[in-house]
Order: C-alpha cells, then sequence, then structure tokens
C-alpha cells in the first residue's frame, strides 16, 4: 500500500497529538495518586518526569493550593524549572525541592526573579548543575526575601557565589545555607614549588641518576 507525504504527516500528527494528551494524562494521573489530602502537598520524586512533565505539572489546575512541593531525581533542566518558577499556581509555594536534577543558573535566575516564588522559605537544589551566577543571582534576588533554607551542596558554585551568598545573610533570609565547603576549591599557587614533586620525565630521569649515583657511592 502506498502513501502520499501529506497522509505519512497527518498520520505522524496525530501520533504526536496522542502521545501529547496520553503524558499529559499520566501527569495528571501522578498528581491525583501523590498530593496529600489537604491538597498542600505533593512529591512527586523519582517519577522521570523531565522537562515535559515539569511543564505539564506547571500547567495543572489542581496546584492552586499547594506550598511545599518536591521533584528530586526527574532530570529535570532549565526548561522545566523556569516553567515552575514561572506559573501562577505556584504562589502560594513555600517549600520547593530541586534535588538531583540538571538545573543550571538559567533555571535558578527564573526562581530568583518569578514574583510567583515570592513566598519561599526552603529551596533545594542540592546536586544541580548551579554556578556562580546563579548562587549570586538568588543573593541579590528582591523577590526570595523570604527564603531562610537554601541547599546548593554538590553544584558547581565557588568562591564569588560561596561569598556573595554568605554576605547576602541578612536577619532570617538564608540564615540556613548549606554550600560546599570553600577551602576545598583553594589550591597551591603555580609559585609554590614543592620540592619533592616532579613535574617532567627530564626531572624523573634526573632523579632516577641521582639515586643510582648516591647508591654507589
Amino acid at each position: 500500500m502506498w502513501y502520499n507525504a501529506t497522509s505519512l504527516q497527518k498520520r505522524d500528527i496525530r501520533r504526536l497529538i496522542l502521545r501529547e494528551r496520553i503524558f499529559v494524562a499520566s501527569v495528571e494521573y501522578l498528581i491525583k495518586q501523590f498530593l496529600s489530602e489537604d491538597k498542600k502537598i505533593l512529591d512527586l520524586s523519582n517519577q522521570v518526569l523531565g522537562d515535559k512533565g515539569a511543564v505539564d505539572l506547571a500547567k495543572s489546575k489542581h496546584l492552586k493550593r499547594v506550598t511545599r512541593l518536591t521533584l528530586a531525581n526527574n532530570n529535570i533542566s532549565d526548561e522545566g524549572a523556569i516553567a515552575i518558577a514561572n506559573s501562577e499556581k505556584f504562589k502560594k509555594l513555600i517549600e520547593l525541592d530541586f534535588y538531583g536534577n540538571v538545573i543550571s543558573d538559567d533555571g535558578v535566575k527564573a526562581i530568583a526573579e518569578s514574583p510567583s516564588m515570592s513566598n519561599l522559605k526552603k529551596l533545594n537544589l542540592y546536586g544541580n548543575l548551579v554556578e556562580d551566577e546563579g548562587a549570586i543571582a538568588i543573593a541579590e534576588s528582591k523577590t526570595l526575601s523570604k527564603l531562610r533554607y537554601l541547599f546548593l551542596t554538590s553544584n558547581r558554585v565557588r568562591k564569588q557565589g560561596i561569598e556573595a551568598l554568605e554576605e547576602a545573610k541578612c536577619g532570617t533570609r538564608l540564615c540556613h545555607l548549606h554550600l560546599d565547603n570553600l577551602e576545598d576549591f583553594i589550591y597551591q599557587d603555580d609559585d609554590e614549588e614543592d620540592d619533592g614533586q616532579i613535574n617532567s620525565w627530564d626531572e624523573l630521569e634526573a632523579r632516577a641518576i641521582e639515586n643510582l649515583d648516591d647508591d654507589d657511592d
């Protein structure tokens, strides 16, 4: 049986639409399964949502009362984080947990700038891809004025970002900071030579000759 290009395109479009509806339905199913009875707590950890699931979640009509959202280990990147951050459905959110995803600076900036995140008191970004730029965005955020608990361990935040967050502590804001130890990223200066260190094959050969001479003596 032969199909022309138009019929094949229409069939592909129908399949994509069907797949889209199935995915949305599955996200709604997860919401019904894991949303607490008072509709204030939703834990969707380890559900392989990805960005697509996060985007659909941000559009759901059943989450306007949610105050605690956990999306740990879902392979969510900046696209999904931005959708969640900018969703008006999450204006009452107090706790947001993105543990173990792949969110970088752009996603964190969206959280730091979105009016929908203004009630956040606890933000968990442990084990993502956040660098100094994202950390500074949180430190300088006017939106996250109520943020008390911040988990940024095991990211890519270094000296500039860590110092910005430490300096941003004020009263109860950022009073519980969980960051990597700055001392772990302090390396020996290049001009501070180690007398016992061998830096090339020539040095290794010279050292071996010296040891042979010493043995002959």
